[in-house]
């Protein structure tokens, strides 16, 4: 299929799919005689793959180390993509909460009725 039916069908921009292309994410395309791209019908399966990978977190550079040869996607690197993803996640999860804890502190002080504790105590060096 051509790169405008690609892009129609997977949602993903002409521009993306030649960037996934340069960046070794998609088989390079084959060429018809009169120099348009022509992608197999997997082409379509990658990007999906692409797509929910991004929105998962994973950065390009991993989910184009999840293939082999531009075959289909490793098993185990996947998997050991994912322990990876939820570790950061975990961290992420952890921070924020630690965040939202100071933030309400914060907003209790500046809300309590004691106008003489201003904004800088709270934010002093132990």
């Amino acid at each position: 299929m051509k790169i405008g039916e690609l892009s129609r069908r997977s949602g993903v921009a002409p521009s993306a799919i030649r960037f996934y292309e340069e960046r070794g994410l998609l088989t390079p395309a084959s060429r018809t005689t009169s120099g348009y791209r022509q992608y197999a019908n997997e082409t379509l399966q990658r990007l999906y793959w692409i797509q929910k990978s991004k929105r998962l977190g994973f950065s390009l550079e991993v989910i184009r180390g999840m293939f082999i040869d531009h075959a289909s996607c490793s098993k185990d690197l996947t998997l050991a993509q994912t322990e990876i993803r939820l570790r950061e996640i975990e961290e992420q999860q952890q921070l924020l909460a630690q965040q939202r804890d100071d933030l309400l502190a914060l907003r209790a002080m500046l809300e309590s009725d004691d106008l003489s504790v201003p904004c800088r105590s709270y934010f002093k060096v132990n």
